[in-house]
């Protein structure tokens, strides 16, 4: 059996993802795998527009123009900024935790492959299927339905509450938006990397001004 060019690089794609997802989850190859994301990283951003092999050309991994980059860190930045100040005022704990390597998976790997999947492969083909059946308003219909899915999903997690539910669909919302405007789901993980990056940030710098 013989690959082509494109699904090599969907193969390495794939194994730098999981591969380096596995190693931070280790106790022993933490160090390993925070590398291992870094060459993980630069891989993704410089295949951008070449990964279709293997069914990856569903997910739309493209690139864009600069201002949806800067639109999408943007938005990001002051969801997470949003969802901060509410959950606080709704007297929910934000303050989150400071395992390093839980950090790294959800500020670079979980929002690359939630996005891959949930508007990547699961945007596509609910825009498939809604374009079958001729129903007006499938890309609205689209953006909520797949951000339900993605809040759903996120059910399987211990303690989930309602405002965190709802905090959820809506961000998924926005990156669902940000893959409709700009036709590719990696501006929509930069999007959700940054919500989370500043989560974390805001929760630091709180945890940091308690102390002093």
């Amino acid at each position: 059996m013989s690959f082509r060019v494109d699904e090599c690089r969907a193969v390495i794609f794939w194994l730098l993802l999981l591969g380096n997802w596995q190693f931070l989850a280790s106790s022993r190859t933490g160090a390993v795998g925070a590398i291992g994301t870094g060459v993980f990283l630069l891989y993704a951003w410089a295949n951008i527009d070449r990964l279709r092999g293997l069914g990856l050309d569903h997910a739309c991994w493209r690139s864009t123009a600069r201002a949806n980059w800067v639109l999408a860190g943007a938005s990001g930045s002051l969801a997470g900024m949003a969802v901060f100040v509410i959950g606080t005022l709704s007297g929910q704990n934000m303050r989150l935790g400071d395992n390093w390597k839980l950090i790294v998976l959800q500020v670079t790997l979980g929002p690359v492959l939630e996005e891959v999947v949930f508007r990547g492969y699961l945007f596509s083909l609910l825009m498939w299927l809604l374009g079958r059946v001729a129903i007006c308003g499938r890309y609205r219909l689209t953006v909520v339905s797949v951000a339900v899915i993605f809040a759903v999903f996120h059910l399987s997690q211990p303690g989930v509450s309602w405002l965190q539910l709802v905090c959820i669909t809506s961000t998924g919302m926005l990156y669902g938006w940000i893959r409709w405007r700009t036709g590719s789901a990696a501006p929509a993980a930069v999007s959700h990397a940054v919500y989370n990056l500043a989560l974390y940030s805001i929760s630091g710098a709180m945890l940091l001004a308690g102390r002093s």
